[in-house]
């Protein structure tokens, strides 16, 4: 061979293996379905729609180590959110049960342990509302069992670390009720998702096409995935970008916490202190929530509290979230949780206080938006209402099959999750 021939064949040759690299790469590109938005229920509907006949994608970012450059954030950035069992009403009461049921099974399968048991106490200080009326009901119909308490005194011989006026009732759910770390549980739902070879992806979606059959999704780091079936759970930002043509009718609203340092025998002498769900109203706070004192990423303990405030911002736009999550004053509330905090605590030794920024997404009927919407094989789940962490277990697997078999568990109603648009 001259020495023409042997450089045509080296040319075919790496032709060859160009096209046989783009073709790999092309098909590593294309999904059976894309979930994007990887909290707490993303994570979650990911991991219930992977197997090995569904190749799965998970898209989106990490926790942002600078704030200031981030897009987007989530209020799972977080060492412990709340675990109960009686819901508001029937629907939340059976998501609650649901999640709670699978975390022993979630724990075991992925070796990562996210879940506190220690129990949750509701206390009115006016006396019975509607919650703890129907809380009789709630408890029958998914056969579990709670204490009823009809005075301060009762609730404070149990829980000697708080103090509530004479005036107060309440309840208080045993395990599996308790709190949940956030961080964790997502890390485990991503383990278990990429056991069944689904894919992760740390980038973020920012538009959404239809054509042909096909979805063709763009991130922010101008990469580009297909899928023939896209779930929606990014959360409170799904309508600031162009992933959907018609808007989610949500409303968002500002959260601030109040993390209160401890050293570590201040948290071993709390250790057995329950979740808290305290429905005080005052002129300065109202519906507090409470978790005992653990250990966060910096190696220090803090209890956490939070509560509904008069200058809690709604917001219109991402750059007044962006703005809020960067550098928006949760200072300024910082004297008002402290006297909510003291008022229920009064013995509590913390070492400093700091506070931190969240966010809630409300929906139109107070459920997660959860179906299909718009070009067939767009689907959503998304819309906390601040009681979506407790549950998203539930939710993502809801999620997950009304995308595969295009319907929702019997024991669950379509109408109750029904997407609701702004006009």
């Amino acid at each position: 061979m001259n020495n023409r021939g042997f450089r045509y064949e080296k040319v075919k040759t790496f032709l060859s293996i160009c096209i046989i690299q783009k073709r790999i790469f092309f098909r590593d590109m294309i999904f059976d379905t894309i979930v994007i938005g990887k909290g707490l229920i993303g994570a979650a509907a990911a991991k219930y729609l992977s197997s090995p006949k569904n190749k799965v994608a998970l898209i989106g970012p990490d926790e942002p180590r600078n704030p200031d450059k981030a897009m987007v954030f989530a209020s799972h950035y977080d060492q412990g959110r709340i675990q109960r069992i009686i819901g508001t009403d029937e629907v939340w009461t059976k998501l609650n049960l649901t999640s709670a049921r699978q975390y022993q099974s979630i724990e075991k399968q992925s070796g990562i342990t996210f879940h506190n048991q220690d129990g949750c106490l509701y206390v009115n200080p006016r006396g019975v509302d509607e919650y703890l009326s129907n809380a009789a009901q709630q408890a029958q119909q998914a056969g579990i069992s709670y204490t009823p308490f009809k005075t301060a005194k009762e609730i404070t011989s149990f829980f000697p670390g708080f103090i509530f006026p004479a005036s107060s009732e309440g309840l208080f759910e045993t395990a599996p009720s308790g709190s949940i770390n956030p961080r964790l549980l997502i890390k485990a739902q991503l383990k278990l998702l990429q056991q069944n070879k689904g894919v992760v992806i740390n980038d973020m979606a920012i538009k959404i096409e239809y054509e042909k059959n096909m979805f063709t999704v763009t991130t922010g780091e101008n990469k580009t995935y297909f899928s023939g079936k896209i779930l929606l759970c990014p959360g409170a930002f799904i309508n600031f970008f162009p992933l959907t043509e018609k808007k989610l009718d949500l409303d968002l609203k500002s959260e601030t916490v109040l993390l209160a340092e401890v050293t570590e025998d201040e948290a071993k002498r709390l250790s057995n202190l329950p979740s808290l769900l305290y429905e005080i109203e005052t002129a300065n706070y109202r519906n507090i929530y409470l978790i005992k004192p653990l250990q966060y990423p910096d190696g220090k303990f803090y209890l956490k509290m939070g509560c509904n405030l008069p200058g809690d911002i709604h917001f219109d736009t991402l750059a007044e979230v962006q703005d809020w999550f960067r550098k928006g004053n949760s200072d300024a509330h910082l004297p008002v949780l402290k006297e909510a905090l003291i008022s229920i605590m009064p013995s509590l030794q913390a070492k400093n206080f700091i506070t931190g920024r969240c966010m809630v997404s409300y929906t139109r009927h107070r459920k997660e938006y959860i179906g299909e919407i718009e070009n067939d094989g767009l689907f959503v789940a998304c819309g906390g209402n601040g009681y979506s962490a407790m549950c998203a277990d539930a939710i993502g697997k809801i999620a997950a099959r009304v995308v595969l078999q295009g319907s929702f568990p019997p024991e669950f109603s379509e109408a109750s999750f029904a997407p609701v648009f702004t006009k």
